[in-house]
């Protein structure tokens, strides 16, 4: 059973939706697509973060069907299919039958996929640098880790290994004193 942090009922009380942590980070998914879209407009590149994302995930997995594409990409299967039929017909990528599966299709990066995908990551990690730098380097790990834990929660319906009740405040002081004192940290 997940322990939930004392108040946690307290924000479904909330009168507006900028106050609650699930309207914040689709507000933050929808502000990330924005800008990789208009900074990959900017560089000349005509792709969409979901053209994007279905690069980088055949470079990470080549092989992977359309529908994991999409779950990956955060879009429906019938957008992921329009996404792989244009980059298909652009030759950036290309189908062969799924090992598997008769109605899947694997799908796999040419060199002129990979050539843009190269192009596409200089833009992404522009745009994430920009994205993050408000924060310091131990708060994007903690970060991470809450956004991972999270995930796991609800993919599981559990934490990781009682995760969730640590309070990532108190764990950031922790580091942050040891690295004052010249202790290593624990990992």
């Amino acid at each position: 059973m997940i322990k939930k942090p004392e108040g946690f009922g307290t924000w479904l009380k909330l009168d507006k939706p900028e106050h609650i942590v699930g309207f914040l980070m689709k507000s933050l998914q929808h502000s990330l697509r924005q800008s990789m879209d208009e900074a990959l407009r900017k560089r000349g590149l005509d792709l969409s973060f979901a053209h994007f994302a279905a690069l980088f995930s055949l470079y990470c997995e080549p092989g992977i069907t359309g529908a994991k594409l999409a779950r990956r990409a955060m879009v429906s299967a019938q957008t992921m299919n329009s996404v792989l039929r244009r980059l298909e017909s652009e030759g950036r990528i290309e189908r062969r039958p799924h090992p598997e599966s008769r109605r899947a299709d694997s799908w796999f990066l040419t060199s002129e996929g990979m050539e843009l995908l190269d192009q596409a990551r200089e833009v992404g990690a522009s745009t994430f640098e920009r994205m993050l730098a408000p924060l310091e380097r131990d708060e994007i790990v903690v970060f991470e880790s809450c956004l991972r834990r999270c995930i796991t929660a609800l993919e599981t319906g559990t934490d990781d290994s009682g995760a969730a009740d640590r309070d990532p405040t108190a764990v950031r002081t922790r580091r942050a004193g040891k690295r004052a004192a010249g202790q290593p940290e624990a990992r």
